[in-house]
């Protein structure tokens, strides 16, 4: 017998020290915690993330901001829960 986690997304917001931004879409992950790694670590992997919106520019010294969000069906889009 196979035991599923619910599925849980996170919109993770990449901040840096000059204007740029990127927000993925993260997914497959338990918490805030491992939303958080993956932002950091593997938003190139699709199996975790998937780029939401993301700035052109340099990039230096980030933080990352993250929040649990669901699908709004009347909105079209991810939103916090």
């Amino acid at each position: 017998m196979v035991i599923r986690m619910a599925e849980k997304y996170f919109m993770a917001t990449m901040h840096y020290d000059k204007p740029h931004t990127d927000t993925y879409l993260i997914k497959n992950v338990k918490n805030e915690k491992e939303a958080t790694y993956m932002a950091e670590n593997q938003n190139a992997n699709p199996k975790y993330s998937q780029v939401w919106k993301e700035d052109s520019g340099d990039i230096e010294n980030e933080t990352v901001t993250v929040k649990e969000v669901v699908w709004d069906s009347d909105r079209k889009d991810y939103v916090n829960k």
